[in-house]
């Protein structure tokens, strides 16, 4: 195990950003979101972080980040000088929709912007958007919903 440098901290409060951006956009609107998981996952289920966050991280491969709720997920780590230091941005999409807060100010649309979150190293793994979905909508059974409106 590497040893830990002095400058490193276990976790920080970071403020998130999402936002679309022209590869996502183009595999969300070219209509193969969940036919290209292994693309959609690669262009959204990352976290830009600036270098020195990065450092101070422990130059993490994987990152948790968690909301005042405690709703957290788990996504890549990639090292940017365009990030600004104390923020990081997250692409928008599944992962990206764990986080965001469901407050909408009156706009009828979800605080996407200037979102204050802790964001620690991890292990890792980030999950696929189905078993993301799966677990964090529906505990696991993507089944169980339809079978209780079936009940009814």
């Amino acid at each position: 195990m590497p040893e830990r440098q002095s400058s490193e901290v276990d976790d920080m409060e970071i403020t998130l950003n999402t936002g679309s951006t022209v590869y996502q956009g183009a595999i969300i609107k070219g209509g193969k979101t969940f036919a290209d998981a292994e693309g959609y996952m690669r262009e959204a289920a990352y976290c830009n972080i600036n270098p020195e966050d990065f450092d101070a991280l422990g130059r993490p491969w994987f990152v948790r980040i968690t909301n005042e709720y405690g709703d957290s997920v788990v996504l890549r780590a990639k090292k940017t000088n365009t990030q600004q230091r104390g923020e990081v941005f997250v692409p928008r999409g599944v992962w990206a929709n764990i986080v965001v807060t469901v407050y909408t100010e009156s706009t009828g649309s979800p605080t996407y912007k200037n979102l204050k979150v802790d964001i620690e190293k991890c292990n890792g793994p980030v999950l696929d958007p189905v078993t993301l979905m799966r677990q964090e909508y529906f505990g696991g059974n993507m089944h169980k919903i339809w079978k209780e409106k079936a009940e009814d």
